[in-house]
């Protein structure tokens, strides 16, 4: 059984390309140190409800929701390696492939390339579902606040610290993968500890296409 501390809560919205890249940089660090990954929902468009954004942002945010109700729906039923794997899947088309993941034919694609029911798809239109997106939100914004977006990961399987990021384009692989992890655990256990940051110099470098 994997002890607590290596437990580890990563939230996500799968329109956002930043949150992407470290997704995977996340599960590069999960196999190689043999840690466990809650994968959770976290909504850019309810956080962002009430805050003044660029309209084309809340397009994008609302793709967003929509495909996060049809994860709450595969949660529920499958749950974390179910949320897993339709997360891979989800990120490549949209981000490498560049394609559609808000219509409800192409997430029956998207399900049924996971082996689950393509009628969860029907999901992106109940905002039911919006409670437990909100419920996973909730439990993030106790640690880290609203000032945030995605990637958010928070220590402990929930219970310790928090910190939106980290942000890079691209991504490190391999060993130095697990150098940074090891360098950002200690930075977010230490008490007093709220930002490092710089001017980002280049757009969303993906990497390689993962394999789905």
């Amino acid at each position: 059984m994997v002890a607590l501390k290596d437990r580890v809560d990563f939230y996500w919205d799968p329109i956002c390309p930043w949150c992407w890249i470290t997704s995977r940089w996340m599960v590069d660090v999960e196999r190689q140190k043999q840690i466990h990954v809650n994968w959770k929902l976290f909504s850019l468009k309810l956080i962002n409800k009430d805050r003044d954004i660029p309209e084309n942002f809340r397009t994008l945010h609302q793709i967003g929701l929509r495909a996060l109700r049809v994860a709450a729906a595969v949660s529920k039923e499958y749950g974390n390696d179910g949320l897993a794997k339709l997360y891979t899947v989800m990120g490549t088309r949209y981000h490498h492939d560049e394609e559609d993941i808000d219509a409800p034919d192409v997430l029956g694609e998207i399900l049924k390339s996971c082996g689950f029911p393509e009628q969860l798809a029907a999901a992106v239109d109940e905002d039911a579902w919006d409670e437990i997106i909100t419920a996973d939100m909730d439990r993030a914004i106790a640690k880290v606040g609203t000032d945030v977006g995605v990637p958010l990961i928070v220590l402990d399987d929930g219970q310790g610290p928090g910190f939106f990021g980290p942000v890079f384009s691209p991504a490190p692989t391999g060993k130095p993968a697990v150098v940074l992890w090891d360098a950002l655990i200690i930075a977010g256990r230490t008490p007093g500890f709220f930002e490092l940051k710089r001017t980002r110099e280049t757009g969303p470098l993906f990497g390689e296409r993962p394999e789905i």
